[in-house]
């Protein structure tokens, strides 16, 4: 007789099996892809927001108020320029104030105010929206979220202004509700 060669059906069930146990262990990996591209996108935000308060303390130092309490420079044009119409940002020791003509208006970016981080309030049609002056943090804090966010008040990042003459504004970013 002729001896044929192959698997059997339990060897094939069992291969099967291990396979499905192999998918059900890595899928939940895979699919926290919309959490991770929200916290990278936070993370740019953060990134953003460095930078732009830098280049707005160094206005600062070159017109000679960044020992100041309250001021404001001129985002776009040079220090001794006319400054254009909505191009003034609100400064507090040098760097970008805790509001929405501070911060808000040193990024330059489209964004909805809200009265409540992810309330109906928020305008969904611009990809970032942010909050003045709320919460923990009070005045001189802005919060900054995705408007696609399942949980913006646990999904976000927080500029707190200056809180004195050479003192860095602190930048966090929430990630929890992501």
């Amino acid at each position: 007789m002729k001896r044929q060669s192959g698997f059997t059906l339990i060897e094939l069930v069992v291969v099967i099996v291990i396979l499905g146990i192999l998918a059900a262990t890595a899928a939940p990996k895979f699919m926290n892809l919309q959490s991770d591209a929200r916290i990278s996108a936070l993370n740019g935000m953060k990134a953003s927001l460095k930078s732009a308060s830098a280049m707005i303390y160094s206005k600062a130092i070159l017109a000679g108020r960044e020992k100041l309490g309250s001021s404001d420079v001129c985002s776009s044009a040079g220090v001794t320029a006319t400054c254009p119409d909505g191009a003034s940002v609100d400064i507090v020791y040098g760097y970008p104030a805790g509001t929405a003509a501070g911060i808000v208006a040193t990024l330059q970016d489209e964004m909805a105010a809200c009265t409540r981080a992810g309330s109906a309030d928020c305008d969904k049609t611009n990809d970032w929206a942010y909050e003045v002056g709320t919460g923990e943090g009070g005045a001189g804090t802005v919060y900054i979220f995705s408007t696609s966010a399942p949980d913006a008040t646990n999904c976000n990042v927080t500029y707190k202004q200056s809180a004195g003459d050479g003192k860095n504004p602190t930048i966090t970013v929430e990630t929890e509700g992501c």
